[in-house]
């Protein structure tokens, strides 16, 4: 069975000192505060344009600290995938880089068309160009939402609604707007755990979070997350690996081909968020993330014996062997393959420790390993 390991560092950091710079006299506060008679409950970044919207026609769900908690799922695409409406995304078993960077749908739409804000400053694209993704995310590239730590986040905006006439064609299927936590004091701890009634699979997840103070009037919070999880497996054998055991190749698999989540190791995500005033009028913020991991999955299986033009000849009724010396006068046996496996006696004469192991070589006769770093 192949196997890929896959480990990216995705890092991203941002860094903006804004300033009046005569666009606007009015106050932040003063714009988003509302008559005295009346109460303000929420006030979202997305989904108008104006400064002190309240009311906005296209509904906008605000998923507070709360119902993160109240959520067991270990990751944010999958805390996403509860709360939210129309949010659908999958564990991918086998589908290349997608195990790792799983493509997300906001109202069926690809991955890259909904928009991803953090704090509300555009996050960057995602490293995968998904392929395979049933179709609806095939050559998509979206954000990748992963490697925010849940710890870090003070609440999350999502606008179920095609908002491209005031994004961009990236927010065609809707908005979704992380707020992080900007608290210049205080701490959490969290410490996860769990596993499939089958006894596979099982999580564990430390998280924390700590606010302090930067200067008189500036704050710097950091979160920060590690998290490993195991494998599952919901296979059964295929019948034709399991005809090549019956032949008597002991170095294949059960199950050969793995239908279950992949292991995820040494997950660590670190998340900052800082912000100081300079003056009345300006305002410094700065955050940024780091994040890795290594995730180990299943890929498909192939017959070493019956893989046409890479272990076979042209027509799959011999194995593909090469001759070594072909000046010598020594010629390579052919190999017949009947009922998917080798013929023994052809095969020990070019096999490892045969007549002609020095003159022939079979090209099934190395294991095969897929690997793949980003």
């Amino acid at each position: 069975m192949d196997h890929y390991s896959i480990s990216p560092r995705p890092v991203s950091l941002r860094l903006a000192i804004l300033g009046a710079l005569g666009i606007s006299s009015v106050p932040i506060g003063e714009a988003l505060a509302e008559p005295a008679n009346n109460l303000v409950e929420e006030v979202t970044v997305v989904g108008s344009r104006r400064a002190n919207a309240v009311d906005t026609v296209a509904p906008v769900d605000v998923i507070s600290v709360e119902q993160f908690q109240s959520v067991g799922a270990p990751d944010m695409d999958n805390m996403l995938r509860s709360l939210v409406p129309s949010y659908n995304v999958a564990q991918q078993p086998i589908n290349d880089e997608s195990t790792l960077v799983r493509p997300a749908n906001l109202r069926g739409l690809p991955p890259d068309n909904t928009l991803v804000l953090v704090n509300g400053k555009r996050r960057h694209r995602g490293g995968v160009i998904t392929f395979l993704g049933d179709g609806i995310s095939d050559g998509a590239q979206g954000p990748d939402v992963g490697p925010i730590p849940t710890i870090a986040l003070k609440e999350v905006q999502v606008l179920r609604d095609g908002a491209a006439a005031q994004y961009g064609s990236d927010a065609i299927a809707g908005v979704i707007n992380f707020q992080l936590k900007d608290a210049a004091d205080g701490s959490d701890f969290e410490a996860r755990y769990g596993q499939f009634y089958k006894g596979d699979g099982a999580t564990s997840q430390l998280a924390a979070n700590v606010g302090l103070p930067l200067g008189a009037n500036g704050f710097a919070n950091l979160s920060f997350e590690f998290s490993e999880s195991d494998p599952t497996s919901r296979s059964s054998q295929r019948a034709d690996a399991q005809a090549l055991i019956d032949a008597g190749n002991t170095a294949v698999q059960n199950p050969a081909q793995v239908w279950g989540q992949p292991q995820i190791k040494d997950s660590m995500k670190f998340f900052i968020n800082s912000g100081f005033e300079l003056t009345d009028s300006v305002t410094g913020y700065f955050f940024g993330n780091y994040a890795t991991r290594e995730v180990d999955g299943g890929f498909f299986y192939r017959n070493p014996n019956t893989r046409d033009a890479v272990y076979t000849d042209d027509e799959g009724e011999s194995l593909l062997v090469a001759d070594l010396n072909p000046d010598n006068g020594i010629s390579c046996p052919a190999v017949p393959i009947n009922n998917d496996a080798p013929d023994p006696t052809a095969l020990a004469l070019i096999s490892a420790g045969g007549a002609l192991d020095a003159e022939c070589f079979v090209f099934n006769e190395a294991s095969r390993t897929d690997c793949a770093t980003t």
